[in-house]
């Protein structure tokens, strides 16, 4: 195993330019770090 979660994928944060994985599913999806909503995925 890679340790890469297959049901998640990489977005970025479109305000602090943060990038983390989360599950595509979940909404809203925010930022982790300053907890914004104006992302994308990537």
């Amino acid at each position: 195993m890679d340790g890469h979660d297959s049901s998640k994928v990489y977005f970025r944060c479109n305000v602090c330019e943060y990038t983390f994985q989360e599950n595509p599913d979940m909404f809203p999806i925010k930022c982790f770090q300053c907890s914004s909503e104006d992302v994308s995925r990537f």
